[in-house]
């Protein structure tokens, strides 16, 4: 570990390589190579039990797959991407809490692992110690989802642990994420506005917040995923906190529980999460507002 990393940081840092587990680097070709028949059958069996994450057993079983593929082959972005992609739902639909903090801190150790792999030259530069908005840019679009998981869950984990890991991690989440947005802005459902727009929202002007751009951004992933839920719900959450906008903030999650789930299948666990978010942001308005 880095000298002088703060004990109230430590789980954020984790997340953003200033503190490494020997796992946490992928290695050797030869050894990612192992075992093809058993990898390839825990992908599938992955890929079976995913369409059903809502379940809670399903994203367990999703989640235990992709993780036996990933041990088959760590670093290899087909297994840790999607072991990324599951440890996100599973805190996304963990809510606050330890189980959120640890499933946002799982998502972000496999999308590094990944990214170590499809962007060594970003691994290099955050070696180094070089500025995390620099080292992002060495990033090109095989990258862009990794490289949205890790700055996700950096931030999230963050969150979880206070107000001073959100500071410590900022800068270099806010890079990861608009270097993201760069290179695929369309990656979970046009997640990396979704995410700028609420972590511009939470943030001061000087710290790279702000309303005028939180609202560009949660503008964007409406144009890019209409029928996208958490987007709204993260709106009314931020940005119509933020600037005091209740009848905004009203309207934006009457439309999310009035949402037919059956209008976007592939994304009706996420949506069904975002409803009961919605529900619990409604009863909570007086306290808001």
């Amino acid at each position: 570990m880095r000298p002088g990393l703060p004990t109230s940081v430590l789980a954020a840092a984790l997340a953003l390589g200033a503190c490494r587990r020997p796992a946490d680097t992928a290695p050797a070709p030869a050894a990612r190579d192992a075992a093809p028949a058993r990898y390839e059958a825990a992908l599938a069996d992955g890929d079976r039990a995913w369409p059903l994450r809502g379940d809670p057993a399903r994203l367990d079983a999703a989640l235990r797959a992709y993780a036996l593929a990933a041990a088959q082959r760590p670093g290899d972005p087909a297994a840790e991407v999607r072991l990324a992609r599951a440890e996100a739902f599973r805190g996304l639909a963990a809510g606050a809490g330890a189980a959120g903090k640890d499933a946002w801190e799982g998502s972000a150790r496999a999308a590094e692992r990944a990214l170590r792999t499809v962007a060594p030259g970003w691994a290099e530069a955050i070696d180094r110690g070089e500025d995390p908005a620099a080292a992002a840019a060495r990033v090109d679009a095989a990258g862009a989802e990794p490289l949205y998981y890790l700055a996700q869950g950096a931030m999230r984990t963050a969150q979880a642990t206070g107000y001073a890991a959100v500071l410590a991690v900022k800068d270099a989440a806010l890079a990861m994420m608009a270097r993201a947005a760069e290179l695929d802005e369309r990656v979970d459902a046009a997640g990396p506005h979704r995410c700028l727009g609420a972590w511009r929202a939470i943030l001061p002007t000087a710290a790279g917040g702000g309303a005028a751009a939180s609202r560009a951004h949660f503008d964007r992933a409406r144009a890019l995923a209409p029928d996208d839920q958490l987007a709204r719900v993260a709106e009314a959450e931020t940005w119509a906190v933020l600037v005091q906008d209740e009848r905004r903030f009203e309207a934006l999650l009457d439309g999310v529980l009035a949402f037919e789930l059956g209008r976007d299948p592939a994304r009706a666990p996420e949506n069904a999460v975002a409803k009961a978010r919605a529900k619990a942001l409604l009863e909570r308005k007086a306290r808001l507002f």
